[in-house]
């Protein structure tokens, strides 16, 4: 079994080599760690080294420095997670439409800043696939680099790879934040949700097999300062969203204000860069031998996603809680559609399951999927006016000018990293805003 690691400086594969380490089924496997930086290169490579000895696993670990020196080992499957200079783009994604009044929680995923973001990461991960492609075409391919499901929308669309699948942790955090609430441990809770990727719906809850619905009833009237942007949805749709109230609220129109500020902006944005830092920061601990295995296992509550899903297809069957996949039918969506559903994995392969949703709480899932293909496509194309009615479709552009004129500037400042397009593109966003 050959396993690469495409982007292996990600915060993702730690936990991925992990769960090899740590699995009967995929503990012998071949591990290819394909990373273009050499200190993350070196790094990840030592923890892999590090991990395989202290579980006493049998993996091989070979670092790689681009994705073509795969071609000489073959490949299986291939765990796509990478992006160029997040942090600093994604200040920008959200600094510059929020100059424009464009009030976006995050700007990650969605609004202006997840545009952006599509448009520049689209690219990037369609050129690695192309090149997975040559290499093996049936290979199982899982996609990390956010916005997720627009990236794999294009993945699917434009290579010749089919079994690629949009991977999140989001359900796994909705289970972390609901632990307390439950009064639970996170392990104890199951659920069952459908919609797209960052904004689900929560159709069964259970904790240790019991309908856990009518315990969260009774727990919110006690905390209504506990995700009110949930709370609202819940009251209104009858069933609770996943993951939480910032990513839920980078698709919808109200969403703002009832974000707290820490939840938003670029607070969130700090926050979510410290949190990565000080993984690493225990990481770094655990290759010095400063923190022992059992603390080391305490600390990993769940199984990477990506690794459960081959573990599961090599022979341990489950019940996958979350995967993407082009939707046939699963949810009352547009066909082809990206959506996020449960899926029965075995040897047999992958087979997602249908989620009955309440009509009125398709609605807004039905706009972010026509942005879904506007997005991906106007990436992969090259094509302005995909662009642009992506933009005025977008719930929380509030002006047509304001939108064109900041995504106008978000592509500038992004040009560099946006080969599909020229200047020529923006002047054309700049004279629809001014039109």
């Amino acid at each position: 079994m050959r396993i690469a690691f495409i982007g292996a400086g990600s915060i993702f594969t730690p936990l991925g080599i992990y769960t090899i380490a740590t699995s009967e089924v995929l503990r012998n496997a071949e591990v290819y760690l394909v990373e273009i930086d050499d200190e993350r290169r070196k790094f990840i490579t030592a923890l892999a080294e590090k991990m395989r000895k202290t579980f006493k696993a049998g993996f091989g670990v070979t670092p790689l420095e681009s994705v073509e020196g795969l071609e000489g080992h073959g490949l299986d499957y291939a765990v796509i997670s990478v992006e160029k200079e997040r942090y600093e783009r994604w200040k920008l994604d959200f600094k510059i439409p929020h100059r424009h009044g464009i009030r976006q929680v995050l700007g990650e995923n969605g609004g202006l800043g997840g545009l952006a973001h599509t448009l520049r990461v689209v690219p990037l991960v369609l050129e690695i696939a192309r090149r997975i492609e040559d290499i093996n075409r049936d290979a199982g391919v899982f996609i990390y680099s956010n916005p997720e499901p627009r990236v794999t929308y294009a993945v699917l669309n434009y290579t010749g790879l089919k079994n690629v699948y949009g991977l999140c942790t989001g359900y796994l955090e909705r289970k972390e934040m609901l632990a307390p609430i439950l009064k639970a441990d996170e392990r104890e809770i199951s659920l069952i949700a459908g919609g797209l990727n960052h904004f689900t719906w929560i159709r069964e809850l259970h904790v240790k097999g019991e309908d856990a619905y009518p315990r969260l009833d009774e727990a919110l009237k006690k905390r209504p300062d506990f995700e009110p942007l949930s709370q609202l949805l819940y009251r209104t749709y009858g069933l609770f969203p996943s993951p939480d109230d910032n990513h839920i609220g980078e698709y919808l129109s109200f969403a703002w204000p009832l974000i707290p500020e820490e939840k938003k902006g670029l607070k969130w944005i700090e926050r979510t860069k410290k949190e990565g830092e000080e993984v690493r920061r225990l990481l770094r601990l655990f290759l010095r031998g400063l923190v022992p295995k059992f603390a080391f296992n305490r600390f990993v509550k769940f199984p990477d996603v990506a690794m459960n899903v081959v573990e599961g297809l090599e022979g341990v069957e489950k019940l996958q809680e979350a995967i993407n996949v082009p939707n046939r039918g699963y949810i009352d969506l547009p066909k082809g559609t990206i959506v996020e559903v449960p899926a029965e994995v075995s040897p047999k392969g992958i087979k997602p399951l249908h989620v009955e949703l309440p009509r009125e709480a398709l609605v807004p899932l039905r706009v972010q999927a026509e942005i879904q293909r506007l997005s991906s496509e106007g990436a992969v194309e090259g094509n302005v006016e995909k662009v642009i009615k992506a933009v005025l479709l977008d719930p929380v552009v509030h002006d047509a000018e304001a939108g064109l004129r900041a995504m106008a500037e978000l592509m500038r400042a992004h040009l560099d990293a946006l080969p599909q397009f020229d200047e020529g593109d923006i002047e054309i966003l700049r004279l629809m805003a001014f039109s």
